[in-house]
């Protein structure tokens, strides 16, 4: 019996010991599958590693093209971001920065081939100055929505004690043309280059909707035509060689007086200017009032780039944003959006002796793209200021009722509204005539050509205690007014008669072809002259007055007085065109 017990008992000890035996074998199993497992893992993210950094689809080039005054910042940090081995769609990036400037980039992406000759290489990404140059890709179009870089406010560089002068008389942009006309005149330059471009989309802005895009309607109007011609005209009494914004700060710094410098200021960025006063030079900014036109700097990835690059161009949009590009871009003295310790508004850099950076208050908005080619053209073709001498049909017939008032009444009308936009620089005289008003004379003055404002206010004061008259002395009358406008020519701009009758001539004193030849015989063509007419009825000797505007080179418009389009007619016949 014991011995029975003896072998149970060490049979189930060797069974204990197998069966721990056995846990043993199946832990360190366990734990040999879990240590392998654990191995291939690590080797597998490593090989994917060593994959990726060996770029399986093999090296790819970022291209930017940037305007010369943020290109610099853009190469440091593209530099910096490919140092830091970025890898796109298996694809390790380089970045490539070509400072092209915003103009010259524009016309390459605009045309139908790409001319790396004249821009550089073809770019995915382009930071152009400002959003008006990015109508230029709107065929290309754009992988992702813009949004500025950086930013920089435009202003004029000036000498301190000019900028303290124009602050101290609280000017506003549209005040630049009266400045550069005065008798002590704001010498103004207007190099070629955005922070130009800028200033006169504000200079033809209308003060009442500034806070409106400038459009082409506003910016082909005569008061528009007239502000920008102005400032482009009087531009060019500044010296040949003072031909961009380089040589025109150096024209102010280097001035004895800057009062007596042949420039006073020229419109440039905050950031161009830093850069200056950083340098020690004496220079200040001066910030008219009204909304700001501003440098926004957009980042627009070109969609026709191919995917690598879009991709790429994307993510160092990103790391441009982020902390590194921020600190480069406030050192450079960029302001940067939405980077403000709220995150709602732009951070500035700290400001500097002879700089600070103010909050802009109002934004100038981006005028359309057909408003920015008109003003533009404008710049580039100014128009002088014209002078006209506006005789004015009063015979009785102009008692007729046209909608519900008088011919004259009507023409009365529409010449306060039409002379109330006329610019101020150009000249007009108003007369009237039918028979006898003045002696023998069927015309009578009653306002010499002179300054619009005056002129006008004289002469519809005058206009409006006229009563219609008896006949119609016509062609006496324009040979008579056309004659004075010869006579008292002036080289300043183009000049005209403009005829506004009811018609027809029935003083028989003169024939119809005897009136052709007077006018051809007063013509001087060292001093042109045009002859334009507005018909308030289709009278029978219209052929005759259109002969006469023809060999003038003037126009002929047949309209009724109580037409709404009157005022807009006879206020593009009183200006330059």
């Amino acid at each position: 019996m014991g011995n029975h017990r003896r072998d149970h008992a060490e049979r189930r000890r060797r069974g204990v010991s197998r069966g721990v035996v056995a846990t043993v074998v199946v832990l360190l199993l366990l734990a040999a599958a879990v240590v392998g497992w654990f191995a291939v893992r690590d080797r597998s993210a490593e090989e994917a590693e060593q994959a990726a950094r060996a770029c399986v689809e093999g090296e790819a080039t970022l291209a930017v093209t940037a305007d010369p005054d943020v290109a610099d910042v853009l190469r440091t940090l593209g530099e910096s971001w490919t140092a830091g081995g970025p890898v796109v769609r298996d694809h390790c990036i380089t970045t490539a920065v070509t400072a092209a400037p915003t103009a010259v980039a524009a016309e390459a992406l605009a045309a139908t081939t790409y001319d790396p000759s004249a821009a550089g290489p073809e770019p995915a990404l382009w930071v152009p100055s400002d959003t008006a140059a990015a109508a230029a890709v709107a065929a290309r179009g754009t992988d992702i929505t813009p949004r500025s870089v950086v930013t920089s406010p435009v202003v004029l560089g000036a000498a301190p004690t000019v900028a303290d002068g124009l602050a101290a008389a609280g000017s506003r942009w549209t005040d630049l043309p009266a400045l550069v006309t005065a008798a002590d005149p704001l010498r103004l330059a207007l190099p070629a280059g955005p922070a130009t471009a800028a200033t006169v989309m504000a200079v033809a802005t209308d003060p009442a909707s500034e806070t409106q895009p400038l459009t082409v309607d506003r910016a082909r109007s005569p008061a528009a035509v007239s502000a920008v011609s102005r400032l482009a005209l009087a531009a060019g009494a500044v010296p040949a060689d003072i031909a961009d914004v380089d040589t025109a700060l150096d024209a102010i710094v280097r001035a004895p007086d800057p009062t007596a410098a042949p420039v006073r200021a020229v419109p440039v960025t905050e950031q161009q200017l830093a850069t200056r006063i950083r340098e020690g030079q004496q220079l200040a900014a001066f910030r008219p009032a009204g909304p700001t036109p501003m440098a926004d700097h957009p980042g627009l990835v070109l969609a026709t780039a191919d995917p690598t690059a879009r991709a790429a161009a994307a993510e160092f949009l990103d790391y441009i944003r982020s902390a590194p590009g921020r600190e480069a871009f406030l050192a450079a003295g960029f302001r940067v959006p939405g980077a403000s310790s709220d995150g709602a508004t732009d951070a500035a850099p700290d400001p500097i002796a002879g700089l600070d950076f103010p909050a802009v208050d109002t934004v100038a908005p981006v005028p359309t793209p057909e408003a920015r080619a008109a003003v533009l053209r404008t710049v580039a073709a100014p128009q002088r200021p014209a002078s006209t001498t506006l005789l004015l049909d009063v015979s009785g017939s102009m008692e007729s009722i046209d909608g519900g008032s008088t011919r004259l009444d009507n023409v009365r009308a529409a010449l306060g509204r039409a002379t109330g936009a006329l610019p101020g620089d150009g000249r007009l005289g108003v007369w009237i005539y039918s028979r006898g008003l003045d002696g023998p004379r069927p015309y009578r003055v009653l306002a010499p050509l002179g300054p619009v404002a005056e002129s006008a206010r004289t002469g519809l004061d005058a206009l409006s205690g006229i009563t219609p008259q008896t006949a119609t002395s016509t062609y006496a009358s324009a040979l008579a007014a056309y004659r004075s406008a010869v006579e008292n020519w002036s080289p300043d701009g183009p000049q005209s008669v403009l005829l506004v009758t009811d018609g027809p001539n029935d003083d028989t004193s003169i024939s119809p072809s005897s009136f052709l030849q007077s006018l051809a015989d007063a013509a001087d063509p060292a001093r042109p002259v045009r002859l334009d007419v507005v018909s308030l009825a289709d009278a029978s000797d219209i052929d005759t007055l259109r002969s006469a505007a023809g060999q003038t080179g003037g126009d002929v418009i047949v309209t009724a007085s109580s037409d709404p389009g009157l005022a807009g007619t006879l206020e593009r016949l009183t200006s330059a065109r």
